[in-house]
């Protein structure tokens, strides 16, 4: 009796190290599955991060281009305001030398004026 009793008492703690067993497998199963599902979202991170990397690479190319873009037309700007400057010069020489040429034709002209409003007597005393 006591072999039966010690068999049933094998078969019993065998019965339940079993059900223990069979728990941890289903806890394992579980954590592989919450593992799994953890992977999946860690991959689709990763293309959400693939994705905003490649905007973001794009993004500083253009800005890369912009400020090239930039530093062409600050540089455009400066020359054109040197080249304005230039142009000034020569406009304002021109309007001087224009005024001077004016100056003279207006005394030319006083002048012709002048000589007109003289009586003219060709040498001759014109009586009255």
């Amino acid at each position: 009796m006591n072999i039966e009793k010690t068999l049933q008492l094998i078969a019993e703690s065998q019965l339940r190290a079993e059900r223990r067993a069979d728990k941890a497998d289903q806890r394992a199963d579980k954590a592989d599955q919450r593992a799994d599902r953890a992977d999946q979202r860690a991959d689709r991170a990763d293309l959400r991060m693939d994705r905003f990397e490649k905007k973001l690479n794009a993004t500083a190319d253009l800005v890369r281009a912009g400020i090239k873009m930039v530093r062409g037309i600050q540089k455009s700007q400066i020359e054109m305001k040197a080249e304005i400057r230039e142009l000034r010069k020569e406009v304002d020489y021109k309007f001087n030398s224009l005024m001077d040429s004016q100056l003279r034709t207006d005394e030319k002209f006083n002048r012709l004026l002048e000589l007109l409003r003289r009586k003219n007597t060709n040498g001759h005393n014109r009586p009255n």
